[in-house]
């Protein structure tokens, strides 16, 4: 008998259709850093910056976290770890303010540890949106690119749970 000792298991991950959901504005705070060659550790650093000091934030609404990639111009981005509040007044001063704008959104489920999230960025630009029907409805400059949202049953121990890219889209005309 010939047994294989490959023990690879199949990394092969299914992406679902996203729901196409009309929500906003959303009232974000959070601390932010310029996406840069070191994003990968800035991130999860800031994420724990954050969640630190998530009782200081009297405004904070719930527990669900937003991690948004913004658009600054040409070809640079930051990253916000935010949550969300009902008003901006009295932050503290470390947290900077930003307005997700209501509009219509291309919702991806994330399956799998938050380590991967990329796998899913990756098909919501690359694959979906080109076949979609839809185009990226975002502004030049100065606007969100797209977003995360940690829901309430995501674990920042174990980085999985409930994982959602939002993509802000519109028909093309």
């Amino acid at each position: 008998m010939n047994v294989s000792n490959n023990t690879s298991a199949d990394t092969t991950t299914t992406f679902l259709q996203p729901r196409i959901e009309q929500a906003g504005p959303f009232l974000i705070a959070g601390l932010r850093e310029p996406l840069d060659a070191n994003a990968p550790q800035k991130i999860p650093q800031l994420w724990q910056q954050l969640t630190g000091c998530w009782d200081e934030i009297t405004q904070r609404v719930n527990t669900v976290g937003y991690g948004l990639c913004i658009h600054l111009q040409n070809h640079e981005y930051y990253y916000m770890a935010g949550c969300s509040v009902w008003d901006f007044t009295e932050l503290p001063e470390s947290l900077s303010p930003f307005i997700i704008p209501s509009q219509t959104y291309a919702v991806f489920t994330h399956n799998g540890s938050v380590l991967n999230i990329r796998d899913t960025i990756d098909f919501a630009f690359d694959k979906w949106l080109p076949t979609s029907g839809y185009q990226h409805a975002t502004a030049a400059e100065n606007a969100l690119h797209f977003f995360e949202r940690y829901g309430e049953t995501f674990d920042p121990h174990t980085g999985s749970g409930d994982i959602e890219i939002w993509l802000p889209v519109g028909k093309i005309q």
